[in-house]
């Protein structure tokens, strides 16, 4: 008698693990999500306090608690490069001719770039060569396009 007690006891505790560990998972991706972006808040507040950002402290600690409450609501995410370059080819949307042309280089990654955004900015350049006309001297042109033939003057 006392082993048929047990055998649904047992029962019941496996089952109640088994679901456990279903739920648990997605649970502890979230926890640890929310952990690190916790985490991620504690540094960046300690950084704003210390005075170690480019921003004054109270646009700083604003930004850290608008990361936060991002990272909770899962808004907050990372473009992938494919992304990152569809939004700089965008930029060069309103450009035409050679402008539009070295725009969509730089988006591309062509060039170099320095700078950084703590530092005030990043700045991304590439030169372009354009061909310069060969001028034309002036002895060559017509009378009415370089003025009024010159007049020889004898000595």
């Amino acid at each position: 008698m006392i082993t048929d007690k047990l055998v649904p006891a047992v029962v019941v505790g496996v089952t109640i693990l088994v679901i456990g560990a279903t739920f648990g998972e997605s649970s502890f991706a979230a926890s640890a999500a929310t952990t690190s972006a916790e985490a991620r808040y504690q540094q960046d507040r300690a950084n704003c306090l210390a005075g170690k950002t480019a921003e004054d402290q109270k646009t700083c600690l604003k930004e850290a608690g608008a990361s936060l409450q991002a990272a909770r609501q899962h808004d907050l995410s990372t473009p992938s490069q494919a992304e990152r370059i569809a939004n700089a080819r965008k930029a060069c949307d309103p450009l035409s001719g050679l402008d539009r042309k070295a725009c969509l280089a730089r988006a591309e990654g062509d060039g170099t770039i320095s700078g950084s955004v703590a530092g005030g900015g990043v700045l991304r350049e590439n030169s372009v060569t354009v061909p310069v006309p060969v001028p034309v001297p002036v002895e060559t042109l017509p009378p009415t396009a370089a003025g009024p033939a010159p007049t020889p003057q004898g000595n």
